[in-house]
């Protein structure tokens, strides 16, 4: 396990924590940390709305992190749905499963 925890900026800072409320927050390894610094830095802009190029860049790169999810899911990123949080998720797909 302590070769995973070097990914993680959270253990350089607690290194005996256990954390075990991924549910409801997730730590985050430090290339998702420097991805998300880089995209909210460069890229970030409402997507599904706008008609300039960042609109659109932020849009591509949206529907490109669908696609590498899909990959590692073995599906296609049409079937990935991306919700707030899991109690969003579960609750959407009962109410799916409930009315159909």
């Amino acid at each position: 396990m302590q070769s995973y925890k070097k990914d993680f900026p959270i253990f350089e800072i607690h290194p005996d924590l256990v954390y075990l409320d991924s549910a409801s927050t997730a730590q985050k390894p430090r290339h998702v940390i420097d991805g998300i610094s880089t995209f909210l830095s460069s890229s970030y802009s409402n997507i599904h709305r706008g008609a300039y190029s960042l609109s659109e860049q932020s849009e591509e790169l949206y529907y490109a992190s669908k696609d590498a999810v899909a990959k590692v899911l073995n599906c296609s990123g049409d079937e990935i749905i991306y919700t707030y949080n899991s109690t969003y998720a579960y609750n959407m797909l009962a109410q799916t499963l409930w009315y159909s």
